[in-house]
């Protein structure tokens, strides 16, 4: 019976030594995604498949960062990968989740240099490609309120004033009538 408690006991020690705890390198994984997003950006606009196919990667690499470890990484690195998420969304096609990406990126992230970007990347989604007029002058709106004195809000204004919801035919006789 010793020999059996003596023979467990160093098996389960060397299987206790032998065993290394993995720990996840999510600094690399960042940087993958920094270059992957560097691609994005310098991808041709023409190459929409490639577009579809580098933005599904972010998104996908973004969103598993940012819910796996996002108390280990600085809150810039977090924005990183919340905007990451909105123009992988974006560059993919997912337009509503875009949309929900912009909006919680600007919402975790109020103070940021950025942060009247996402919200004008969500109201020109919402106005341009979802159709979604009602929301998207709502959020021109709350990007003229929450930073009145960004260029992004200025130049808002003046959409709202002068061409927001109007055909082509409207702007046409607009241009046309001030010349």
């Amino acid at each position: 019976m010793k020999n059996i408690i003596f023979i467990l006991t160093v098996v389960f020690c060397f299987s206790c030594a032998t065993k290394e705890e993995k720990v996840p390198n999510y600094y690399q994984d960042l940087q993958e995604l920094r270059d992957i997003n560097d691609q994005l950006i310098k991808s041709n606009p023409k190459e929409i498949s490639a577009i579809y196919q580098l933005g599904v990667n972010i998104k996908n690499q973004s969103l598993n960062l940012y819910v796996r470890y996002n108390k280990n990484f600085t809150p810039e690195e977090n924005e990183f990968l919340l905007q990451c998420a909105a123009t992988g969304s974006e560059a993919s096609q997912k337009y509503k989740d875009a949309v929900d990406y912009f909006l919680k990126a600007q919402r975790k992230f109020p103070k940021s240099d950025n942060a009247p970007i996402y919200l004008h990347n969500r109201a020109r989604i919402l106005d341009n490609i979802l159709m979604d007029k009602n929301n998207a002058r709502l959020a021109f709106e709350e990007l003229i309120e929450l930073y009145p004195n960004h260029p992004l809000s200025e130049n808002s204004i003046l959409y709202l004033d002068n061409a927001f919801g109007k055909s082509n035919e409207e702007l046409l006789n607009i241009l046309n009538s001030k010349n």
